[in-house]
């Protein structure tokens, strides 16, 4: 069973009011990586509404993102899983 008429209509809405498709949903990254003006540290997402929707644009970064404890932890982590190392991290870090 997929849900009931009422609930498919009242995820209709809700996507239609919160959320975008996969194609605006994407844009961001690739202003991001194409956009010569963005640059490192800068953080780019929807413009509309509390930027869950809209075309990109330079926005601000909650603070979790900035907390250098949890960015150090995410690069141990990610660095455990995959198995890359990157030299120069490892050259400022000593």
């Amino acid at each position: 069973m997929t849900g009931s008429g009422l609930q498919k209509l009242i995820m209709k809405i809700i996507n239609t009011l919160f959320a975008q498709n996969a194609a605006m949903g994407a844009l961001p990254m690739l202003y991001a990586a194409t956009n010569s003006k963005v640059k490192g540290g800068d953080y780019i997402g929807p413009g509309g509404f509390n930027e869950m929707r809209g075309y990109p644009t330079k926005v601000q970064s909650n603070n979790k993102s900035h907390d250098r404890a949890v960015a150090e932890r995410l690069w141990k982590v990610s660095a455990n899983l995959t198995g890359v190392q990157y030299e120069a991290l490892h050259r400022e870090a000593g």
